[in-house]
């Protein structure tokens, strides 16, 4: 072999040396792995999810990924229907959501937006959107929420998604905790000793959510409206309200406490007689809807139901606390108040 090709076989094995010392140093750009989501589906995914857009039940998608400490990955802004004051504190957690596009109207998913906003997967609890995302070629993870429990599962997935699962096994630890801590109390009670409790919209006279036959039972009540139904909403007239005669009433919105107690009509209602109406409070999300903060509304309400029983729990500190470790935001005394208060946004 010549002097010269001796040199460049040198140089060339010098190159191939250093070549092979920087790809496996280096992290692979494209990297992806496998989810699969609540309907089954193997989703490809980047290694690394930086962002996502939440379609659908925004709100509610945004809560659960409030919650893992990823605020901050969320790439869209709320819907136009959903604007007010009324969703601040989904801005007090996530302050740069309001900088984001918005990617859905009331029609549904504005498929330019979502390709505008560039997320590396979108969320979701709607399989129309799941099938339209996935002929535009971006990857949708497809969650389900039908039944109490079904929170921790999707806790859990986007743990796994954000590669994040010990804060979603924290958040299951809270919320099983939570729910024993409440259970121990109010298990022994009998029928007698759980008051007839309704959750509606007076405005409306509608109960808006199925969930809340869930929470109104954990925290030592008797729903009215809890006839087996499998819809979510239930409507009923003023005459049921009558009929039923509910010992507590919890309303939408803090507004509707004045009017329940001004309607000659409902006079006679036990919770009506001894002023025992109170508005749902409002964080993230509705805490009679479903939620991330659904451990805090059974313990909001087992104290309203039970208030000699729950007598010592300290509501404020519990949702100071669960803002802080779980949300990653620390709230003001007049936050915890007006979220406890239903009354969001109106102090300002």
């Amino acid at each position: 072999m010549s002097g010269r090709s001796a040199a460049l076989s040198h140089l060339l094995v010098l190159f191939l040396v250093i070549l092979a010392a920087y790809l496996s140093t280096a992290s692979p750009v494209l990297a992806e792995r496998s989810v699969t989501d609540m309907a089954g589906r193997t989703v490809r995914v980047p290694d690394r999810i930086s962002r996502v857009a939440t379609i659908g039940a925004v709100p509610v998608l945004n809560s659960f990924v409030f919650a893992l400490g990823q605020s901050a990955t969320i790439a869209n802004n709320l819907p136009p229907n959903l604007g007010g004051a009324r969703w601040r504190f989904q801005y007090v957690v996530a302050p740069d959501l309001a900088k984001r596009p918005v990617v859905q109207s009331s029609e549904g998913p504005i498929v330019e937006g979502v390709v505008q906003a560039s997320p590396d997967v979108v969320l979701t609890m709607d399989r129309k959107t799941v099938d339209l995302m996935e002929r535009v070629g971006i990857p949708a993870i497809f969650l389900s929420w039908r039944q109490p429990d079904d929170v921790k599962d999707v806790m859990r997935l986007l743990g796994e998604l954000y590669q994040r699962q010990d804060a979603a096994e924290a958040y299951c630890r809270y919320f099983d905790d939570t729910l024993a801590k409440v259970s121990a109390r109010t298990e022994a009670l009998s029928l007698e000793q759980r008051p007839r409790v309704l959750y509606a919209s007076l405005d409306r006279l509608t109960q808006p959510h199925r969930i809340a036959e869930w929470w109104i039972e954990k925290a030592g009540g008797r729903s009215v409206t809890d006839n087996g139904r499998t819809a979510e909403a239930f409507n009923f007239s003023i005459e049921q309200v009558l009929d039923w005669n509910p010992e507590v009433i919890f309303v939408s919105a803090e507004r509707e406490i004045a009017a329940a107690y001004a309607n000659p009509v409902l006079a006679s209602v036990s919770a009506i007689k001894n002023r025992r109406v109170y508005a749902v409070p409002m964080g993230v999300h509705v805490w009679g809807n479903r939620t991330v903060e659904q451990p805090l509304t059974v313990l909001w309400a087992a104290k309203l139901i039970h208030p000699d029983t729950f007598g010592d729990t300290a509501l404020e500190s519990e949702v100071r606390s669960f803002y802080e470790n779980f949300l990653g935001t620390s709230l003001s005394d007049e936050d915890i108040r007006e979220i406890l208060e239903g009354r969001a946004g109106q102090h300002r």
